[in-house]
């Protein structure tokens, strides 16, 4: 009774610190959400909208090949040492990791201020001077891949020490301060001294480095209440630590470069995605004026929107990681197994329904959310929507079959399956985009995204003896339950609850309303079928008896 009791308890910190997580991601970005429909104003046109949402991708890749294997390596060797009781090493971890961050970051500013005209060239058709405009704003958001490396790694200690509270506390107050920044200077710059748009978008990207440092400051605090406690387990461990300062780098750079591959390879899609838009929707008889509309909608309103359900993606890969090393560790391969599964069946059961809401409600929440300058422009963004909500889903669930394959020591399997759909990404993306315009991007998502996740779930079958039955069954019910929301959805639009042309905030009530439905009807259905109560632990008779005797 009392080993079920802890396999429960060990579920639920899982599960917990995947949602705390991923809370903290959400809450991130829904600010983000909320800044949007000032700063979409502020910045006044689909060109300077196209500046930004491509800077913001090609900078959110270069941070991914920077920090996605050390973060990721630092957690590991934390989980590992700190399971020991080994602090020392711990400690010393710290301190290396942080150095080598600085050093990446600084190469990384460097890189991209040397090339940032020819990056500029590739990615913006060459109207008047955008090209010049895309390489300030290239050169200004560079600056952030210093900052933002050196608060990863020590986001990175506090994941190993499976503190996620404070992980999820530093993103959210890392998307406050930048919001803060971004919403003050670009209004007094445009609204008091009257300024150009473009000043609202050079201090957009900066407000991403202004926010790192205050985060990092924020941690730098936290530091020293809780380092007090571990300097002092450290002093007092028997076991002999690790001093060797070299050997741990090897170890870091060992354990971080299969992720480094991973995030060059991973990520790959966003920035295929950026680098053949252009010449893709030329080929396919775009005008430039079409292609920056359709290029500012998918890496700014597009990719904002695509963000909510892929937060389940970072969120659990951080919570999952620690927990399956320690397991590992402790030679416990039916725990290993049991973790996998339970980390797939929450993001099935959350992140699917999230992402066929962006396909439901796609018109309305464009309107809300972005409204066009021209109206006749909003049907294109609800339907472009609509085409990414399913490359949202791909990209929730990818990335979390790629973290277990890393996290289960899966690593040069992981690695090798990725380098696949890389090459099946590069060779069907612009014949696709050539063919099918912007549709071509998330077909070209679904053939090699879907034979990743394919790959890495028969890997992951095949090593640890993973039996998905009951997962299957759970999907059947999620699928039912949405074909029940999508009735709902679209009942509500029969009786006026459309959410959109009837006024920003009467649209929003409206969609508020048709969403809240929606979702209590899919709710119930998996309720009727014990979905929540076997993945969240959530029983509401429970409850209920709890708040009777209160």
């Amino acid at each position: 009774m009392s080993k079920n009791m802890d396999v429960s308890k060990r579920k639920q910190s899982i599960i917990a610190g995947g949602l705390i997580s991923s809370a903290g991601i959400f809450f991130a970005k829904f600010i983000g959400l909320f800044y949007a429909v000032p700063y979409n104003s502020m910045l006044g046109t689909a060109d300077n909208l196209a500046y930004y949402g491509v800077a913001f991708n090609i900078y959110s890749y270069l941070l991914n090949i920077c920090t996605a294997g050390f973060p990721f390596a630092i957690a590991t060797l934390i989980a590992k040492y700190s399971t020991r009781g080994d602090y020392q090493t711990s400690l010393l971890i710290k301190k290396l990791s942080a150095s080598l961050m600085a050093c990446f970051g600084f190469g990384m500013v460097i890189f991209v201020i040397l090339f940032s005209s020819p990056l500029a060239s590739l990615v913006i058709p060459d109207e008047g001077k955008s090209v010049e405009t895309m390489q300030m704003v290239l050169i200004l958001i560079s600056f952030a891949l210093f900052f933002v490396p050196l608060l990863s790694s020590v986001r990175g200690f506090y994941q190993g020490l499976k503190h996620m509270e404070v992980y999820a506390l530093s993103q959210v107050l890392e998307q406050v301060a930048r919001v803060a920044f971004l919403l003050s200077a670009s209004a007094i710059a445009v609204y008091a001294l009257h300024k150009d748009n473009v000043w609202a978008l050079y201090f957009g990207v900066i407000s991403t480095s202004i926010s790192a440092i205050l985060a990092i400051m924020h941690l730098k605090l936290y530091d020293k209440k809780q380092m007090k406690e571990l300097k002092q387990l450290a002093k007092s461990q028997e076991l002999a630590g690790n001093n060797d300062r070299k050997e741990i780098l090897r170890e870091l750079v060992f354990i971080a470069f299969p992720y480094l591959l991973v995030a060059v390879l991973g990520y790959s899609d966003t920035i295929v995605n950026t680098l053949f838009l252009k010449n893709g929707l030329t080929a396919y008889g775009n005008t430039d004026s079409e292609i920056l509309l359709i290029s500012g909608s998918i890496n700014y309103g597009v990719l904002k929107l695509m963000s909510i359900p892929m937060i389940l993606a970072p969120g659990f890969s951080s919570a999952i990681i620690p927990h399956i090393t320690t397991a590992l560790t402790n030679h416990d391969l039916k725990l290993v197994r049991k973790n996998i599964r339970d980390c797939v069946d929450i993001v099935l059961y959350i992140g699917l329904p999230i992402s066929f809401c962006l396909f439901v409600y796609a018109k309305p929440l464009y309107a809300i959310l972005f409204p066009p300058a021209d109206p006749k422009n909003l049907e294109l963004l609800a339907q472009i929507l609509s085409w990414f909500s399913i490359e949202a889903f791909l990209n929730t669930i990818g990335p979390i079959f790629t973290s277990l394959l890393m996290a289960a020591g899966l690593r040069r399997l992981n690695i090798r399956n990725l380098a696949i759909m890389v090459v099946v990404k590069f060779s069907i993306a612009y014949p696709l985009l050539k063919y099918f315009g912007y549709r071509g991007i998330v077909l070209s998502s679904i053939v090699a995204m879907g034979l990743l996740i394919f790959m890495d779930m028969y890997a992951l079958t095949t090593r640890y003896k993973i039996r998905w039955k009951y997962t299957m069954h759970k999907l059947l019910v999620i699928l039912l339950a949405m074909a029940a929301l999508f009735a709902v959805a679209r009942g509500c639009d029969f009786i006026g609850l459309k959410g959109y042309g009837a006024g920003r905030m009467m649209s929003l009530l409206q969609l508020a309303v048709n969403g809240s439905l929606a979702m209590l009807v899919y709710f119930a259905i998996t309720y009727c079928f014990s979905i929540p109560q076997t993945i969240l632990h959530l029983d509401l008779s429970r409850v209920w008896k709890r708040m009777k005797r209160r």
